[in-house]
Order: C-alpha cells, then structure tokens, then sequence
C-alpha cells in the first residue's frame, strides 16, 4: 500500500490521537500537499500516522467540521474543493475586522516590544521570500496579524477569523506559489508598522484595504490555472 505525501510534524503538541491526526491533515490540506478532491483512505492513513483507524474517523468528522474534507456516504472521504464564495465572504470579513483593529492600533499606544517583534518578521519574511520558503512566509504572515489583533485586545476576533478561513488561507498558500508579488506583501507588513509608529490612519487603512484585496485579484487567473481545485 503505497503512502500519502504528508508532511508529519514530531513537534506537534496535541492531546490525543484524534487531535494529532487531525492536525497533521489539517496542516498537510492547508498547505495543499492533500490537494482538493483527493480521497482520503482511513487505512491508509492509519498506517502511515502509525494508529488505529478510530481516531482518523474522528479526525474525518472534525475536518468535515472545519468544511475541509467532504464525507460522501458510499463514495468515501475527499479533501474538500476551494470555494469561491466562501473566499469573498471570508475576505468580507477579515477586511472589515482588519480595519477595525488597525483604527485601534493607530490609536493606542502600540508597545515597542511589540513593533519590534512585527519588524523581526518582515526581515525573516525578505528572507523566506529569497529562500522561496513559502510555507514558512505564510505561517508568519498570519502570526504578523496575529500579534496586532492581540495586541488590541482581540485575540477573541481573531480565533474567530482563523475558523472561516479554511477556503481563502488555501488560495493564499496558492497565491504564494503561482501569482502574488510576495515583495509587495513583505513591503505592505512594512507600511503597517510604520503607519502604527506614525499613528497614521489614513495610510494604515489604505494598506490594509490593498492587502486585504489582493487575494480577489488573482482568483480568476488560479481558477483558470487549477481549475481541478475549485467547486
């Protein structure tokens, strides 16, 4: 029985092996090493995760939870299609809480330590980005918002972001891969943080928007190019 190419993380902290499974298949959907409508055999799975086939059913219903994987009764299990709608309405959302918190930022004192540790992204970021290491710009794409909305009291909203965003962070890891000018997103984390230092609203909801849209602008050009990945 030939084996998945999944990336298993050793270092992942979970409590169970339902919770393990379903992390590493999370983990290996969002970065598109699972690509969309790919089956998924609990055996198999089992077998090369090194467990019994119970917690990977439950790990299923949980992804299913999740809208990443689609179980079809008699047909089995897939990893589920992007959908569009689902990415505009998520874009819908992040956009308007991203402002939200950025009018926030501008407005309180945003603690040094805190800028400093934005700014250490975006220069591991110009790295990553030379290294073409773009799992890794991704994952510190989300922590630089995380550490904003945080930072203004809303990690809340942002765990809340993080759980309607399975379809749109896909097509971000897929935008990384194939058309974004990843330059453009470092230099945007770089406007951000100075919009903050300057308490500059105005630019700081430009950059924002700009960021925020970018992910519409390039959806026709990966449907046309993935079109096998798309409801």
């Amino acid at each position: 029985m030939s084996l998945l190419n999944l990336s298993i993380d050793t270092n992942i902290d979970s409590r169970t092996m339902k919770d393990y499974v379903y992390q590493v298949l999370k983990r290996n959907i969002m970065e598109l090493r699972l690509k969309p409508g790919s089956p998924l055999k609990k055996e198999k799975i089992s077998r090369q995760l090194q467990v019994s086939v119970t917690p990977v059913r439950e790990a299923f219903a949980k992804l299913a939870e999740d809208d990443l994987v689609d179980i079809l009764p008699q047909n089995g299990t897939f990893v589920s299609h992007i959908n569009i709608d689902k990415i505009i309405q998520a874009q819908f959302m992040r956009e308007n809480m991203e402002l939200a918190v950025i009018k926030l930022a501008c407005e309180m004192d945003f603690p040094k330590d805190r800028l400093f540790k934005l700014q250490t992204i975006v220069k591991m970021q110009e790295i990553l980005a030379e290294e073409e290491n773009l799992i890794q710009l991704f994952e510190l794409d989300n922590q630089f918002h995380r550490i904003v909305f945080e930072t203004c009291n809303k990690k809340y909203v942002w765990e809340i972001l993080q759980q309607v965003s399975t379809h749109i962070d896909r097509i971000r890891v897929l935008s990384l891969t194939t058309y974004f000018n990843r330059k453009e997103i470092i230099a945007d984390h770089q406007k951000i943080i100075d919009a903050i230092k300057d308490k500059n609203l105005e630019l700081a909801e430009r950059v924002v928007k700009e960021h925020t849209n970018r992910i519409k602008y390039d959806i026709e050009k990966m449907k046309e190019k993935y079109s096998d990945y798309f409801d």
